[in-house]
């Protein structure tokens, strides 16, 4: 054992126990350290081989390793260490100290003041505990819970777990995330590969996943999620979200706020119980929508399954074929390319346009106005005041005007129909196709040269302009792994 008091300059072998003094001490050890002990000076130990133990005391401390270190504790001050090899366990104490690792690390806990750690290699476990840390690891990481204060987290490989905890936290993930939970805060997560679950907590949240996402919860803030190709199932929670996605979408959640939602491959399903929504769907199938209680936008660019608008005067687009479309109630607008089976809204005065009609058509109670440019199906106008206009029927198709004053418009040459009445209906047979159109309860049915099909107003889309350019960026703490 050597003690030194005051400034030392000291060569020794390996295997050595160094004990410092109170003072300020410089201490050089050419070759291994089993136990350096710093005490309460502002020190400087040099150690050109390994370190099995290291204690820095509670002085402001600068500890240099060239190999490997086991366990080195930094006690109080702002201290900084800097390691040639491998870390085994670090303890950074209250102060704000300092740690580089030129090779992998095993353990780090951060303790209490605003701390900096850089590892080139890979990391096993880090706490960051309080204060504002700065954290980058180049290779891959394990555990990390980024605790109390606005942390950064910046990985360049692989991450296994991170929790940011509270605070605003920025978390940069280079490779792919097994699990990210970004606490209570306003967070910003990036991981460059896949994502397999993501919690973004109660604040106003960014994510952005440049490769696949599993499952993401985007919890009760106005959260940004961005998912550079297919997103499996993502729940927007109770706030004011956006969503993009650049690939297919599986399923697609969210309870209260107002959201706004762009995918731009196929949707599997997607359920907005209140709010008033956006949707986008670019792809070429849709399985189920549910819209909520308030007014919804919702546009299809190829076909759709099934559509429930639910409640509020919600506005819907299907440029393919659509299955089963249920408005609801309030006043609705439709457009939808070609209808397979059931078409229906409940009451208001609603706009419907329509292709091809191949299944049925019931618009329920209302004052509706109805373009069907083929009509291979049924319509039924139900209760009030209706205009249904038709560009072409085919053989066997059929309209009731329902409950009210209604009127029935065929596009074409009276001279070119032909209207029987029997039993209270209208069959109505075009003499160049010879199809006929059973039809009943028209109070008027007129032949008219043209008719426009512009009842639609226009669908507002300038939020899929917005989503395309969503990026979170890179804004306050960063930890990198």
């Amino acid at each position: 054992m050597s003690l030194f008091k005051g400034i030392v300059n000291l060569l020794t072998g390996n295997g050595q126990k160094v004990i410092g003094t109170k003072d300020n001490d410089q201490i050089t050890v050419d070759g291994n350290v089993n136990i350096a002990k710093l005490k309460a000076g502002d020190d400087t130990l040099n150690v050109s081989g390994n370190a099995d133990f290291i204690s820095a005391g509670s002085g402001s401390d600068t500890i240099n390793v060239n190999g490997n270190a086991g366990h080195v504790y930094l006690g109080k001050g702002d201290d900084e260490l800097n390691v040639g090899g491998d870390l085994k366990k670090v303890f950074a104490g209250s102060g704000d100290d300092t740690i580089n690792v030129d090779g992998n690390l095993g353990k780090a806990f951060l303790g209490k003041g605003d701390d900096e750690l850089n590892v080139a290699g890979s990391a096993g476990i880090i706490f960051a505990g309080f204060g504002n840390d700065t954290v980058k690891v180049e290779g891959n990481s394990g555990l990390v819970s980024l605790g109390f204060g606005d942390d950064e987290l910046e990985i360049g490989g692989n991450s296994k777990l991170v929790f940011a905890g509270p605070g605003d936290d920025k978390v940069k993930i280079d490779g792919n995330s097994k699990l990210v939970s970004a606490g209570s805060g306003e967070d910003t997560v990036l991981i460059g590969g896949d994502s397999k679950l993501a919690f973004l907590g109660s604040g106003d949240d960014c994510i952005e996943v440049g490769g696949n996402s599993k499952l993401i919860f985007a919890g009760s803030g106005n959260d940004t999620v961005v998912v550079d190709q297919n997103a499996k199932y993502t729940s927007l929670g109770s706030g004011n979200d956006q969503l993009y996605v650049g690939g297919n979408a599986g399923k697609i959640t969210s309870w209260k706020g107002d959201n706004q939602v762009m995918v731009e491959g196929n949707l599997k399903s997607a359920w907005f119980a209140l709010g008033s929504n956006d949707l986008y769907v670019g792809g070429d199938s849709t399985g189920i929508i549910r819209t909520g209680a308030k007014d919804d936008v919702v546009w299809i660019e190829g076909n759709a399954n099934k559509i429930f608008a639910g409640l509020g005067n919600d506005k819907v687009y299907v440029g393919g074929s659509a299955n089963y479309i249920d408005m609801g109630f309030g006043n609705n607008e439709a457009s939808i390319g070609t209808l397979n089976k059931v078409f229906k809204s409940w009451s208001g005065d609603d706009k419907v346009l329509i292709g091809t009609n191949a299944g049925c058509v019931n618009t329920g109670a209302g004052q509706d106005q109805v373009y069907i440019g083929n009509n291979k199906g049924k319509v039924d106008l139900g209760l009030g005041n209706d205009t249904l206009t038709l560009g072409s029927f085919e053989n066997g198709s059929y309209a009731n005007g329902g409950w009210g004053h209604d009127v029935l418009n065929i596009i074409g040459d009276a001279d070119n129909f032909s209207i029987k009445s029997k039993w209270g209906y209208q069959y109505i047979t075009d003499l160049t196709s010879n199809a006929t159109m059973k039809a009943k309860n028209f109070q008027e049915i007129n032949f008219i040269d043209d008719a426009t099909d512009n009842l639609i107003s226009d669908f507002d889309l300038s939020f899929t302009n917005d989503l395309k350019a969503l990026s979170c960026g890179c804004s306050g703490d960063v930890i990198t792994l």
